[in-house]
């Protein structure tokens, strides 16, 4: 297997974190200069060698991301896709999906703008009952730019529940909140694409405060060799002990990099994957699905919040038909306890919504919520996610799919929603009033069974959130908040300066 690259370009579910490349590419940049004009510190002389290369916006060229957890007997598929637009693959350009220690691509792309599927997968074939083999995706060229994978797990026999993520990027740093202690299983599958090995921390959070080190099954040090995964997935539910409130865990790292997934089942009422984080003080969940007008059990949705360090006291906006303050009462958050707040009685039938999450004083917080669908059959997890600022992606879609577009800006938004895959792409724009959130059906283009759609914010549309809901037979459900695809990458502007090396009058 070819090593990771350093430099992975795509953007994780939080604010910020689709544009760690362009920061990599500018402290790169600044060690080189600081290299060449660290030898002297006087100015240089008139007459000298300089020159500037202007600040650039460039392509991505090269995309690596992780879809760390398959599970079960052949419940896992699997779609990638670059989005049409960002050009023309020449020769030596490439993306494929391949299983970890496969040499044998899974899926191959055979165009921009084409769907490339692989369905059916299983756990390790020689011992199902490690549940884990990551899956890596690898784009290069005219592939690479808004290169997106979704994994989707399907209900089986022994796993119930529909569940679907993005594949993501390695980080040193990661929150996932809102998995139920007494959970069937929280399975937190790690993966180091790098060359060196990663070492890494677990710490958890409860309604009782951070759970002591002694205390947890499984936390420090965890060691994960290079260009493999982790030992076997950890099952976070146990490390509160058995506690029974809703669980923050934090991963971060001492030493490399892991891409990790939470996937959180429970006893009776389905599964979903958790997203990643990283805590804010202004917070949007995009994704709310509008209630049926008489269901035989109502939707439920709990939020859970945490603010890691601090105590604070928090303000919610509710965005559906209009933007309100929901009546529920918000408790006071202290520093490190994990709280809930019940939502299920304020959506109205038809309103799909989106919540807003503000904290006083602007302390940083992490939140989810968690959708129980209507009859109960399954759950899904709702993660913030920052405005779009360009194109955003999923892979994987059914037809009766919908897209949530919220706009929480004070003037209307328009808003391109494409289905792509097969055949060309059909675009439709979308008009979002202020402070609202619309719901757009979906549908699968002619000849084609599963579909990607992209989102993109026009003209400039500053304060547009998004979230692709799917549903299959049995009332499940699974909910993927979107975020922007990484198509370019900003090259600052580069001083070359050698007065360092050249002699300099005194």
């Amino acid at each position: 297997m070819e090593p990771m690259s350093p430099l992975v370009t795509k953007p994780a579910s939080v604010a910020g974190v689709g544009r760690r490349a362009q920061v990599a590419i500018g402290v790169f940049a600044a060690l080189v200069v600081g290299l060449a004009y660290g030898y002297g510190t006087k100015p240089a002389a008139a007459g000298s060698a300089q020159s500037t290369a202007a600040a650039t916006v460039t392509p991505v060229r090269n995309t690596t991301v992780i879809c760390p957890m398959v599970t079960g007997q052949g419940d896992a598929d699997f779609a990638a896709i670059t989005p049409a637009g960002v050009g023309t693959p020449g020769g030596s350009d490439a993306a494929t999906v391949t299983a970890f220690n496969s040499k044998t691509p899974a899926i191959p792309l055979k165009g921009v703008a084409t769907l490339g599927t692989a369905k059916g997968l299983s756990g390790q074939p020689d011992n199902l009952n490690n549940e884990s083999v990551p899956m890596v995706a690898q784009a290069t060229g005219a592939y690479a730019p808004g290169f997106t994978v979704t994994e989707t797990l399907n209900s089986t026999g022994a796993e119930h529940g529909l569940a679907a993520t993005p594949c993501t990027a390695p980080d040193t740093d990661y929150w996932f909140i809102g998995a139920a202690a007494d959970a069937k299983s929280a399975l937190l599958n790690m993966y180091n694409g790098d060359q060196i090995a990663a070492e890494v921390n677990l710490s958890a959070y409860t309604q009782d405060g951070p759970v002591a080190a002694g205390v947890m099954q499984t936390d420090q040090g965890l060691l994960v060799q290079p260009v493999s995964q982790y030992t076997q997935p950890v099952d976070v539910a146990g490390l509160a002990n058995g506690g029974t409130s809703p669980l923050a865990v934090h991963l971060t790292t001492t030493a490399g990099r892991v891409a990790a997934a939470l996937l959180d089942s429970d006893k009776s009422g389905g599964r979903d994957f958790i997203l990643a984080q990283k805590p804010a003080a202004h917070l949007v969940i995009p994704g709310i699905p509008a209630p049926t007008a008489n269901p035989a059990a109502k939707m439920k949705l709990q939020l859970t919040l945490l603010a890691p360090t601090t105590d604070t006291d928090v303000t919610l906006h509710w965005i559906g038909g209009s933007t309100i303050m929901p009546n529920v009462t918000v408790p006071h958050l202290s520093a490190g306890k994990v709280q809930q707040v019940d939502l299920s009685a304020v959506p109205v039938s038809g309103e799909a919504a989106a919540l807003a999450i503000d904290s006083a004083n602007n302390v940083p917080l992490v939140a989810e919520i968690r959708v129980t669908a209507e009859g109960g059959a399954d759950s899904a997890y709702l993660s913030p996610v920052a405005a779009l600022t360009g194109e955003s992606v999923v892979a994987g879609d059914t037809s009766g799919s919908v897209v949530q577009l919220t706009n929480t800006a004070t003037k209307d938004a328009q808003v391109k929603v494409t289905v792509e895959g097969s055949g060309d792409p059909a675009p439709q724009t979308i008009t979002v009033p202020a402070g609202s959130t619309k719901a757009v059906p979906l549908q699968a283009p002619a000849g084609g069974a599963s579909f990607a759609v992209s989102v993109d914010p026009m003209a400039g549309a500053p304060s547009v959130f998004a979230a692709r809901i799917m549903t299959a037979a049995g009332g499940l459900i699974t909910i993927q908040p979107m975020s922007t695809a990484l198509e370019t990458v900003d090259v600052p502007a580069v001083r070359s300066d050698l007065s360092g090396v050249v002699p300099q009058s005194h």
